[in-house]
This record gives structure tokens, C-alpha cells and sequence, in this order.
């Protein structure tokens, strides 16, 4: 049995990787911002519409869904990179 080295990854599976890693370390330092804001007690100072807290909140509502979004776009285009080459592969 030979061994294959698996594809490379592609341009755009490196780009969606690096905007993944982004939007979740974001998303963490959002809800850890949270967490520490309300624990000294300015989450209850700013109030729940102004400032920028309403951002801050914001944040990991929607980044954490779009990361696993794109987290699942990038293992269907690896499944289809890679089937792909063992197709050709074969031939």
C-alpha cells in the first residue's frame, strides 16, 4: 500500500480558516469582555442600550454562527478536494 500526502490546501480554504480563527477568538474576547464588565459592574452602569456594550453583546451572536458557517464550508470543500484527487488518482 503506497502512501499519498494529502492536498494542499487551497487559497480559499486558508482564507475562510484564518476569518474562522478570527471571528471565534473575537467572539471569545466579546463574551469574556461580558463577563468581566459585569463582574465590575459597568455592564449595569451603561445600561442595555447605550455604550458599548450593546456591540460588545452583539458580537458573539453573530460571529460564533458565521464561523460555524464557514467552519462547514470549509470541510465540504476539503471533502471535495480531496475526492477529487483520489479520483484522478485512480484514473
Amino acid at each position: 500500500m503506497t502512501q499519498q500526502t494529502p492536498p494542499a490546501p487551497s487559497r480559499l480554504q486558508r482564507t475562510l480558516a484564518f476569518i474562522i480563527a478570527a471571528l471565534f477568538i473575537l467572539s471569545v474576547l466579546a463574551i469574556i469582555a461580558i463577563i468581566a464588565g459585569t463582574a465590575f459592574g459597568a455592564f449595569a452602569a451603561q445600561g442595555s442600550g447605550s455604550g458599548i456594550w450593546p456591540t460588545v453583546f452583539f458580537i458573539p451572536l453573530i460571529g460564533l454562527p458565521i464561523a460555524f458557517v464557514l467552519l462547514i464550508v470549509v470541510l465540504i470543500d476539503n471533502f471535495r478536494q480531496r475526492s477529487r484527487a483520489n479520483r484522478n488518482s485512480q484514473r
